[in-house]
């Protein structure tokens, strides 16, 4: 069967929703079913009955969901691609264990290894960990620095340190919901305070103007691995894109500039010329 693209998509399950089903189902299984493996569900059974699950919500209330995706947020492989790590997230979410600094992580830098925790134990958005890590060093901390980490730190994961991760981060939160995946709706953390929440929803607010000046691919893009936290492979499943370094340098340097337009300065918290991917 032919791919349909979101948009004939969208529009054959809200005019014939029966035969929209079906060329979703048809579409769309061998990316969920292979996001819900690299997600750490490696045993069959487990596996087909996240899928169902999914499928059942998906579909409920006349295939409610599909029916009202948003194409401005992103396409359906993308939102499938979150969608179903949150599912995953939830399934696994009872297993045992306890948090630990792999020996990769270990080999890094301090600063590193702060990121780290924040972003993987502690569940914080980049501009959180600006703001947090600001704090803590008590010396101005920028996205750039910690884009840059991230990325030396998602170099050096395998997929079973992944595997483990997401483990992990389904044992220290509660469920989430099958249609949260808007990092921007998370509720406030009480923990912060009420000045560094203002910080950080300016920041967020910049990064979201500067995202949106992007085009929709490049966007999800940073999205999904800077946001949600995928590794190349999985973007390049979900949305049906080549990730490369090269894209990423040339994303990342169109935002910067677009943020430099938007009027950010260096005293504010920027994709900086401390931008580099290795």
């Amino acid at each position: 069967m032919t791919s349909l693209s979101d948009d004939a998509l969208r529009t054959l399950i809200r005019t014939n929703s029966g035969a929209g089903w079906r060329a979703f189902i048809d579409q769309y299984t061998p990316l969920i079913v292979g996001l819900l493996r690299r997600s750490g569900l490696t045993d069959r059974d487990e596996v087909m009955e996240v899928y169902v699950s999914i499928c059942e919500r998906l579909s409920a209330r006349d295939f409610e969901r599909l029916r009202n995706h948003d194409a401005a947020r992103g396409s359906i492989g993308g939102w499938l691609a979150v969608l179903s790590r949150n599912a995953a997230i939830d399934w696994i979410r009872s297993r045992k264990g306890r948090r630990r600094l792999f020996q990769a992580v270990r080999d890094l830098p301090p600063f590193d290894q702060r990121v780290f925790e924040l972003f993987y134990w502690d569940d914080r958005t980049p501009s959180e960990i600006t703001e947090l890590l600001t704090l803590e060093t008590r010396q101005r901390t920028d996205l750039a620095t910690i884009f840059d980490s991230l990325e030396r730190i998602q170099t050096i994961l395998s997929d079973r340190h992944r595997a483990e991760l997401l483990a992990l981060a389904a044992r220290s939160k509660a469920p989430v919901a099958l249609e949260e995946t808007d990092a921007a709706e998370r509720v406030a953390d009480a923990r912060i305070d009420p000045e560094t929440r203002v910080r950080i929803s300016e920041l967020n607010e910049r990064c979201e103007a500067a995202l949106r000046a992007l085009p929709p691919e490049d966007a999800a893009i940073v999205r999904l691995k800077y946001i949600e936290g995928l590794n190349n492979a999985d973007i390049e499943h979900a949305i049906g894109v080549a990730v490369t370094t090269k894209r990423i340098q040339d994303i990342l340097a169109r935002l910067r500039s677009t943020l430099t337009a938007l009027g950010v300065d260096d005293a504010d918290v920027v994709l900086g010329e401390r931008m580099t991917i290795s």
